[in-house]
């Protein structure tokens, strides 16, 4: 991994068109404002990117408003130093202001409204990093979105960490030469980062890290879970499962969503999803990834493709493409 400086720029008494323009050019297209009719606009600012990561510190003295006619793919996290800023979301509006960090889905940001010296420090980590860090904690793939919450006060114990971190990282980015930590420092710094977002801002998995281990099951869900891992390659329906297990079809369904937490097909596409992936992992294996998806039981290589994406936060060519290289 390399630094890369994305931007630095120091703009003053800009009119909209002007600021406009210069973000189309530098960051992505959006339109500016100024909050006042007829107001110049004066910022600064300093992106760096980083592997998955894009690390920027801004300052807006004059206040404006961003439109975005949609936002990159990632999760960003916002460290304010001073000023407000508030982000339309769909129905609702975010807001950002000293003391609070705020995490969201940057795809969803309509306008950003930036008021007069405001700063921050942002993190934006593409969704696919995250969903892969989040896989690794949960021991198990991702199938649903990753939701966040809003805001995470930074004056408790763990937003201090998240603050610290993100001072950390700034400070290996900025340093002199002489003074600059390896890349791989930097890239642990952002990894532990991850973490702590996922450990300290509530999100729908949260409770599923939390939880404690499953007590002991029913003699008819485990034979259900026994015959899915036995014929995992095979066409089953829930039928077939239930019939099988010796239980209805309705008794099955209670059972994996009281013992389980899902659905009995949610339970066999996880079984399946990491056979996938511990096969494309292994390095005494050299079966071509279309073969290994089909032993698994997905007989579509575009729909296998999406889920594992979605799941592991890579493409199943990726993971492939790894073990390969490690085998060398």
């Amino acid at each position: 991994m390399r630094y890369v400086t994305q931007s630095m720029f120091k703009i003053e008494e800009a009119d909209a068109e002007e600021m406009t323009a210069h973000y189309a050019r530098t960051l992505f297209p959006a339109v500016v404002e100024p909050l006042h009719r007829r107001a110049l606009i004066s910022v600064e600012d300093r992106h760096y990117t980083v592997g998955y990561c894009s690390i920027w510190n801004g300052k807006c003295n004059s206040g404006m408003s961003v439109s975005l006619s949609g936002g990159p793919d990632a999760y960003g996290l916002y460290i304010p130093s001073s000023g407000g800023m508030a982000i339309d979301v769909g129905y609702r509006e975010l807001v950002s202001k000293p003391g609070e960090g705020l995490v969201g889905d940057m795809s969803s940001f309509e306008r950003l409204t930036l008021h007069e010296q405001r700063s921050h420090m942002g993190i934006a980590f593409e969704k696919s990093a995250l969903i892969r860090q989040l896989s690794e904690l949960l021991d198990a793939p991702v199938l649903d979105d990753l939701e966040f919450t809003d805001t995470v006060d930074l004056s408790s114990a763990r937003g201090m960490q998240i603050a610290t971190l993100g001072n950390l990282v700034w400070q290996s980015l900025t340093a002199e030469d002489a003074d600059r930590s390896s890349s791989a420092f930097t890239e642990h710094l952002l990894q532990a980062m991850m973490i702590a977002l996922l450990e300290a801002v509530p999100h729908n998995y949260s409770e599923r890290m939390l939880k404690p281990a499953s007590p002991a099951i029913p003699r008819r869900l485990k034979r259900a879970i026994e015959y899915m891992h036995a014929n995992v390659g095979s066409n089953m329906g829930i039928a077939e499962i239930a019939r099988e297990a010796g239980t209805s079809v309705r008794a099955l369904q209670a059972a994996f969503q009281q013992f389980k937490d899902t659905t009995p097909l949610n339970y066999l596409r996880t079984i399946r999803l990491q056979g996938a992936r511990g096969a494309l992992m292994d390095p005494a294996r050299s079966q071509a990834v279309a073969e290994i998806a089909r032993s698994w039981g997905f007989s579509h290589m575009g729909r296998f493709a999406a889920l594992y994406h979605q799941a592991f936060g890579e493409m199943p060519s990726n993971t492939a493409r790894l073990r390969r290289s490690d085998d060398r």
